[in-house]
């Protein structure tokens, strides 16, 4: 593995556990047991660092498939969005913050959300339409909000419950609080009881790969 590529993957497991803002990147030399000078040669200092793990965020982010707007594909692209966001997760313990420190990634990280909001609205009114989900525009609206309400904000609220960050476990239970927000609109209960089994029992996805 490339200096390069071992700087990004020590930097975001740092990021990960101790925080953006309490990792300089002396520390992240020290980690990898290089000197200064030579993280500064691949990335001269750490806003670079942030940046390049953001492009990274959002091509990882981008791959997932987008492949129809049925209700179990809806919920792959989702439990694949919230592991990706859950491996990237320094960028939403304080996104604001973060945001604010960085302004450069500001933009692509909006992008990007404006991107998977357009995804998410056509699923949910294919699904209106087909049948799957009632309700109307406004509801199909509101619900939109709910789910990315909880997208961007689940791991902000398991870590004031104070609940361990690196628990890949938070990744269904934030599936399984949208499943509940739009179980009351489902028309067809027996196939949406099947999804809720397969997030409960965690064999939604079966090691695929994106």
């Amino acid at each position: 593995m490339k200096t390069a590529e071992k700087i990004l993957l020590i930097s975001l497991d740092l990021f990960n556990s101790e925080g953006e803002r309490n990792i300089t990147s002396v520390d992240i030399a020290n980690e990898l047991d290089i000197s200064p000078g030579n993280l500064y040669y691949h990335y001269k200092g750490k806003d670079e660092i942030v940046n390049a793990l953001v492009d990274s965020y959002v091509i990882k982010m981008n791959a997932i498939p987008q492949s129809s707007s049925q209700n179990e594909d809806f919920y792959k692209y989702l439990f694949y969005c919230l592991e990706t966001m859950h491996l990237f997760r320094f960028l939403f313990q304080n996104i604001a913050e973060l945001s604010t420190q960085y302004p450069a990634i500001n933009n692509k990280l909006q992008r990007l959300a404006q991107f998977q909001r357009q995804y998410l609205r056509k699923s949910l009114s294919g699904q209106q339409q087909d049948g799957t989900l009632a309700g109307t525009t406004a509801d199909i609206d509101l619900l939109l909000d709910i789910i990315s309400l909880t997208l961007f904000q689940s791991l902000n609220y398991y870590q004031m419950q104070g609940d361990s960050l690196s628990n890949p476990d938070i990744v269904y239970r934030t599936l399984m609080t949208i499943y509940f927000s739009l179980q009351p609109y489902y028309q067809e209960h027996g196939e949406a009881a099947k999804i809720k089994l397969a997030i409960l029992n965690k064999t939604l996805i079966r090691k695929e790969t994106v």
